[in-house]
C-alpha cells in the first residue's frame, strides 16, 4: 500500500516537474548551395518552419548528343 502511494506521489511529481518546450524564438537564416549538377540555389527561411527550407533542383535531362570527329594519322 505503502509502495503504491510512494509510486502516485513520484509519478505526479514528474508531471508537475516536466515542461513543455519553449516556444522556437522566429529567425531568419539564409542558405546558398549548389547542386550536384553545378546549378546554384538557395533561399532564406524561418527556422521555426524548416518545411520552408530550399531544396536542391533536380539536374537536367541531357537531350542533346555532341559527335565528336574522327582524328586519323595521315
Amino acid at each position: 500500500m505503502l509502495s503504491n502511494a510512494l509510486f502516485l506521489v513520484a509519478s505526479l511529481a514528474g508531471l508537475v516537474a516536466a515542461s513543455p518546450y519553449p516556444p522556437c524564438e522566429h529567425q531568419t537564416i539564409c542558405i546558398d548551395a549548389i547542386n550536384t549538377c553545378g546549378i546554384k540555389y538557395g533561399a532564406c527561411y524561418d527556422v521555426c518552419s524548416p518545411q520552408d527550407s530550399p531544396t536542391a533542383p533536380p539536374c537536367p535531362a541531357t537531350s542533346t548528343s555532341v559527335e565528336c570527329p574522327e582524328i586519323t594519322a595521315d
